[in-house]
């Protein structure tokens, strides 16, 4: 099918939801901008096929011995799912090539068809398999984070992992996180540790036959400001059983978003170095027309909820904030609160001829610097780069950058394989809000433009110039927009 089957009466109306929430502009942009993902995509499916494990590697990992080999329960709230999918779930769980898995389904549907389904498909299964697939059917349906936390009653492991009814796991999934968790332990004595609490790999999404996969969500590591942005981490997300717990389990006023806010809460009692990142696919993510997979109209409550959740998050931090809705449905703003910053504004030769003296004669506590060759696009620009940097964790703060020509000059810089700085979305579509709308939101970046820049002078150390210290984070703001004038 032509650009992945997206020109079809059900896209067209989605097309249209759009059109009235955004106008017809933003309509024209965002379709050309996902038709041309669509083409740089279109022979993922195919790689994905080919880039999993072989079968000698399947069969390696298999054979692995781990020194301390954790008991991963899935966690999986089923209702009314269509049988074919539920037995394709079951399917790629006991197909996983670590063995020490339970699936634990906690079912709240209106008839016996899970329960029966379920009961089927153990009934072809070894004793030993079967038994490791937990069925509980609940007294009512409870909504999904009710029927979640009947999942999380039933686990018996050391760690928690995320998986809905009708999604599939590649084969070699629980391997990744169990090599993980074997790589963070550390022993004192008799004593073992752990360094690593959570873990969460990158996920695709799989059609609703199962016959192609699209939609790839390469992730970063860890990123609170992108987190407090969308659920970038969504699955496959697995935490320490005993953190699941303490940050409450799975709560209904966030049905919708209720990964989300458990995320939110379990990363709250987290270092950021506790906190793992698998930079693989290994969640398939099914594509209904009732999911927001396919739909993101679909269930426009869970973005509300997805809103409060942040909002929340935010609150139980005392971190004054206010959170908005963007133009793109559960992705979100926060707007820091800061009273009257004290800005010190210089020339990028300024700062990079500052001494340590220099320094430390400067009375404002942030430094603003600006080429003449960039203009701001906004007025409250100061304001908007100080609300984030008032932040304690935050070092520096740029803004997005446009060329004379409307195309995006930098939204942030990451370091490629070498260490060397690459601007982001460089060359894109001013119009356009980047691979998963990355060039719109708040995220923490590798780097900003030595001429357009915000920094925070309690964070400034001097070697042989001005640089940041490596305990603060460096953070991209793309609500404070700048263009090169030449």
């Amino acid at each position: 099918m032509k650009n992945g089957g997206r020109f079809n009466s059900f896209n067209l109306k989605r097309a249209v939801n759009y059109c009235k929430r955004n106008g017809i502009r933003k309509t024209c942009y965002k379709a050309l901008e996902r038709i041309g993902r669509d083409r740089e995509e279109r022979d993922y499916s195919s790689i994905a096929v080919f880039s999993r494990p072989s079968s000698l590697e399947l069969n390696e990992q298999v054979n692995r011995k781990f020194t301390h080999s954790y008991k991963i329960s899935l966690l999986c709230p089923a209702y009314n799912t269509d049988p074919r999918l539920l037995r394709d779930m079951m399917g790629s769980v006991v197909k996983q090539t670590y063995s020490n898995w339970e699936l634990c389904i906690a079912d709240g549907s209106d008839d016996d068809t899970v329960g029966n389904t379920v009961k089927e498909y153990k009934a072809g299964l070894d004793e030993e398999t079967a038994s490791k697939i937990k069925y509980q059917r609940l007294n009512a349906n409870r909504g999904i984070a009710g029927n979640s936390n009947g999942a999380l009653v039933m686990a018996g492991g050391e760690y928690v992992a995320l998986l809905d009814h009708d999604d599939m796991l590649s084969p070699d999934a629980l391997f990744e996180i169990m090599d993980v968790l074997e790589s963070g332990i550390t022993r004192s004595g008799n004593v073992y540790k752990n360094r690593y609490n959570a873990v969460y790999s990158d996920e695709d999404k799989i059609s609703e036959d199962g016959s192609r996969y699209f939609d790839p969500h390469i992730k970063p590591d860890f990123d609170i400001d992108l987190l407090r942005s969308n659920n970038y981490i969504c699955h496959l997300f697995a935490v320490r059983t005993s953190v699941a717990v303490k940050a409450g389990g799975f709560r209904s006023e966030y049905n919708g978003a209720q990964d989300h806010d458990f995320i939110l809460r379990c990363t709250e009692l987290l270092d950021p170095g506790e906190i793992y990142h698998i930079p693989k696919v290994l969640y398939h993510w099914r594509s209904t027309k009732g999911s927001t997979a396919e739909n993101p109209d679909s269930k426009l409550y869970a973005y509300e909820a997805g809103r409060r959740a942040v909002e929340d998050h935010l609150k139980r931090l005392n971190v004054d904030a206010e959170v908005t809705d963007t133009e793109h449905l559960g992705f979100f703003r926060v707007k820091y609160k800061t009273e009257d910053p004290s800005v010190r504004m210089m020339k990028p030769d300024e700062w990079k001829a500052l001494t340590e003296e220099d320094i430390d004669s400067v009375k404002e506590d942030f430094i603003m610097v600006l080429g003449d060759n960039i203009k701001p696009l906004s007025g409250d620009y100061i304001n908007e780069l100080a609300s984030v940097l008032s932040r304690p964790e935050v070092g520096a703060v740029g803004g997005k950058i446009f060329t004379k020509s409307g195309r995006i000059d930098s939204a942030g810089y990451t370091r490629d394989e070498n260490g060397v700085l690459k601007p982001d979305h460089r060359g894109l579509n001013g119009n356009f809000s980047g691979y998963m709308h990355r060039a719109s939101l708040q995220h923490k970046t590798d780097g900003l433009a030595a001429d357009c820049m915000m920094i925070k002078k309690a964070a400034i150390e001097y070697k042989d110039r001005p640089v940041m210290s490596d305990e603060y984070i460096t953070v991209y703001d793309p609500f404070a927009g700048f263009k090169r004038r030449s």
